[in-house]
């Protein structure tokens, strides 16, 4: 009996993972007759069907079998070419990156000044997006990794897909700076009356949760909310509140330009994830940045936290490390 060829699982994996030839031949870059000759001829040399290719390409019992093993061999197999010196040196070449607005907002743009004074013949690309479609480009390859809010994936979505607790960041409620609530106390929701609530699309289904299992009232929502800061200029000027992580507004702290009131009672905690494709590691590009994005993350997102346990400080401006270090 023959053996599979690495290219015939590579194959393998990206329909199974897709869903679909067409989108795993645009993945691959070959054409979709050349990734269905590969899948039968793996087909052929195992003796079993993979999928059953009726109205639509679904993974067979042996397929669903099949796929964890092989994504776990292509792993391997990076692993081992990456020891023997078969990727780029680390200290140059491109790293593709993707991240919802909270963490382009306060995180990223220091993050980046840190990693550029490391590393600067590395070039690196970011995209902003929704958690899902970040998803869908880590796996597919387009990007290294990402940062994404905990979501609901569509049926099949994590397919190909390894996720990890990124960072855990406290919820507040941002609404005018004359709203009369006192800045940076914590606030029961249920106790506010007359709540305006905007509710950005991204994080409605958790927010939802949190309203309904806190008999939280709200007079009127917003929803479908697309931007957050479009969220938050409404916020600004009207008698809209919004719910927003902590990390998204650590630099409006300081600035008094809303009120801003961790949630209590209880906190309501908003869990970042990072994204990475299954079939491969991360580079030493990658695990570098992100380690440099995680220590930046800790000490932005430590004010937030701070606060939200309700140990408030004589000033904000004397906040300490996050202030004299991250704050331009």
């Amino acid at each position: 009996m023959m053996l599979p060829k690495l290219m015939h699982i590579r194959m393998f994996v990206a329909v199974y993972e897709e869903g679909s030839f067409t989108i795993a031949a645009s993945r691959e870059g070959l054409g979709q007759s050349g990734v269905s000759a590969h899948v039968r001829q793996l087909e052929t040399q195992l003796g079993v069907l993979l999928f059953a290719r009726d109205r639509a390409i679904v993974p067979t019992p042996a397929g669903h079998a099949y796929y964890r093993q092989c994504v776990e061999l292509l792993r391997m197999h990076e692993n081992a070419c990456n020891a023997v010196g078969h990727r780029a040196d680390p200290s140059g070449g491109t790293l593709r990156i993707g991240m919802i607005p909270t963490m382009t907002r306060s995180v990223f743009s220091r993050a980046l000044r840190a990693f550029e004074a490391l590393y600067p013949n590395v070039s690196v690309q970011l995209t902003e997006g929704a958690g899902s479609v970040m998803a869908t480009a880590v796996r597919r390859g387009m990007l290294d990794f990402a940062i994404t809010q905990r979501m609901t994936y569509e049926a099949g979505g994590t397919f190909g897909l390894r996720t990890s607790l990124f960072t855990r960041t406290p919820a507040f409620l941002v609404s005018a700076p004359d709203s009369g609530l006192p800045h940076c106390d914590p606030v029961r929701l249920r106790d506010l009356k007359n709540l305006h609530l905007v509710l950005p699309i991204g994080r409605r289904p958790l927010l939802e949760q949190y309203l309904i299992d806190y008999k939280v009232q709200v007079v009127q929502r917003l929803n479908y909310f697309e931007s957050m800061l479009g969220a938050m200029d409404l916020v600004r000027s009207s008698h809209w509140s919004a719910i927003i992580s902590g990390l998204f507004i650590a630099d409006d702290l300081r600035r008094r330009r809303f009120t801003l009131n961790p949630l209590g009672d209880p906190i309501l905690w908003d869990d970042l994830l990072l994204v990475e494709a299954s079939r491969k590691p991360l580079s030493a590009i990658a695990q570098n940045f992100l380690e440099l994005l995680r220590r930046i993350t800790e000490n932005i997102n430590a004010i937030p936290i701070r606060i939200a346990h309700g140990k408030q400080v004589a000033s904000i401006e004397s906040l300490g490390p996050f202030n004299k270090k991250l704050i331009p």
